[in-house]
């Protein structure tokens, strides 16, 4: 993690001071979609974007910041903006 970050890895994700991930399973294919679209405008205004892939209903996330080769607060910020959207979408 971020020397000097007081950041806790958010509930579900897991890794270590180089990248943390987690995997998001949602109600079904379109509701995925929908996480990763509204995901993508929150990355776009931030300029900061997650290495995933979806699989039908899930949503495979590995965050890191390249250019620091290791987790930063932008990180965990994406992270806690994911949890909220995945939130949200299924009502958990």
């Amino acid at each position: 993690m971020e020397s000097g970050s007081s950041s806790v890895l958010p509930p579900g994700w897991s890794g270590d001071e180089r990248r943390i991930a987690k995997i998001f399973t949602f109600a079904s294919f379109p509701q995925a979609i929908a996480f990763m679209v509204e995901v993508a405008f929150f990355c776009e205004a931030a300029n900061h974007h997650p290495d995933w892939t979806n699989t039908y209903r899930r949503v495979s996330v590995e965050l890191t910041t390249h250019d620091a080769g290791r987790v930063t607060e932008k990180d965990l910020r994406l992270a806690r903006h994911m949890d909220e959207v995945h939130g949200r979408l299924t009502g958990r």
